[in-house]
């Protein structure tokens, strides 16, 4: 028996964990800047930022420098009409050319101020994708950091019980030997100390999975060495008409559906364009020089510049722009449905999250007046138990009791503040969780 229970203390004792507490805002600083997944959705976001420029617009001329050198020989016969015939073989001949030249498109059709408005846009759609990251994510680290606290109070719970389990086993033992308790009495002890220390293993290693989530979200799943500091009340006024009004205004996803909605009528407007013709302004600035053994000319030099306005316009395309309207025209028919999915979504949702709101409250409130009844039964009964006025099994059905209220009231904390960040999380006010 004594090398089982101390196979329990040693595994009990490597599950523990405690090098340094982290707060709440520690946390929620060491996601914000570490989770992978919000790293990641800002890089994109970043590179979305980089296209809105107004040379990807279509403002800015292009600017370009060729140059060209050739070489060749060539055996060459030439009849001219006055009979002369000029007959090289092996004739060489070399010619350099280059240029400077710019093209301005400066009317497309309206197309460039309809891009530069689709991509400023997609800038803001991109950090509105950021910001829902972000939420989901400290909505995830909300609901883990509250829950290993939580279960960290069930915790000293489990080791309550143990320790009383141990003391009744013990106590028993003693009896035993001056023959004043049963060898059943002494067996249901020895079983029930070691179901306490099974509890009590599982409720260990049930936190130690969600410290290693909570560590995959701040960005290192290594790093587990750590307790959190004493969890707070929550709570639980909750303003209903502001939190209804703002998730139907701002509520994240659905100002991104918003959004698609805009840059497809974005899109549209730089369709139409094509219908219009495009003026281009160039300008060059060139340098050609030529020589030749065979020819009317030895050599040839040129040097200058020449500029010029052209027109384009495309009368027919086969049809591609008016068919990629009518898909376009479809497009934001779909994008308008999203929009109004995900507002009746959000309405439902929102319903659904006052609801739980509601009823965990109600519970917290009860379990509450509970607890404290529980927790006063518990000490009366461990002073009867001592005395000899209640049996063991009483005992032990007090003990469950006790265990039952307080895991039934951290249960209804934890729904509590979770009916809150989900509130918070439906009406796009994320800055409420941290």
């Amino acid at each position: 028996m004594k090398a089982v229970a101390l196979i329990i203390v040693l595994f009990i004792s490597s599950l523990s964990f405690s090098q340094g507490v982290l707060t709440f805002e520690e946390v929620i600083q060491k996601t914000l800047e570490y989770n992978f997944d919000i790293r990641i959705v800002r890089n994109s976001a970043e590179q979305i930022a980089n296209l809105n420029n107004i040379g990807n617009a279509g403002y800015l001329p292009k600017v370009s420098v060729n140059a060209d050198q050739n070489f060749g020989v060539a055996n060459t016969r030439q009849e001219f009409i006055s009979g002369q015939v000029n007959d090289v073989n092996g004739a060489k001949s070399q010619a350099l050319s280059a240029n400077m030249r710019l093209d301005w498109t400066f009317f497309d059709g309206f197309t460039m101020f309809a891009a530069d408005k689709r991509l400023q846009l997609q800038e803001d759609a991109a950090t509105l994708n950021v910001s829902a990251q972000v939420e989901m994510t400290l909505y995830q680290v909300s609901v883990l950091y509250h829950s290993i606290q939580l279960q960290s109070q069930m915790t000293a719970v489990f080791e309550e019980a143990l320790e009383l389990t141990r003391q009744r086993f013990q106590l028993l033992t003693l009896k035993r030997k001056n023959g004043a308790a049963s060898e059943l009495a002494l067996l249901q002890a020895k079983m029930d100390l070691a179901s306490d220390s099974a509890n009590l293993i599982a409720q260990q290693k049930s936190i130690r999975e969600m410290k290693l989530n909570l560590a995959l979200l701040m960005g290192n799943a290594r790093e587990i060495n750590f307790n959190l500091s004493t969890a707070s009340t929550p709570q639980v006024e909750i303003n209903r008409a502001s939190i209804s009004k703002q998730a139907l205004d701002q509520n994240t996803t659905l100002l991104i559906e918003k959004s698609n909605v805009a840059i497809r009528d974005m899109q549209r407007k730089e369709l139409q364009g094509r219908y219009f013709p495009q003026l281009n302004l160039y300008g060059q600035y060139a340098f050609g020089t030529s020589q030749s053994q065979a020819g009317f000319l030895v050599s040839n030099r040129s040097l200058g510049p020449s500029f010029g306005i052209s027109l384009k316009w495309n009368i027919l395309d086969r049809l591609s722009t008016f068919t990629e309207l009518k898909n376009n025209s479809l497009q934001q028919e779909v994008a308008a449905l999203y929009v109004e999915k995900k507002s009746q979504m959000i309405a439902n949702e929102l319903q659904a999250a006052f609801d739980n709101y509601d009823y965990a409250k109600q519970l917290y409130e009860l379990d509450q007046n509970s607890l404290l009844d529980a927790e006063e039964i518990y000490v009366i009964a461990r002073k009867s138990y001592v005395n000899g006025a209640i049996t063991d099994l009483e005992l032990r059905e007090i003990q469950f009791s006790v265990i039952q209220t307080k895991n039934r009231q951290l249960s209804a904390t934890l729904a509590l503040q979770t009916s809150i960040l989900d509130l918070w999380l439906l009406s796009g006010d994320f800055k409420k969780m941290l």
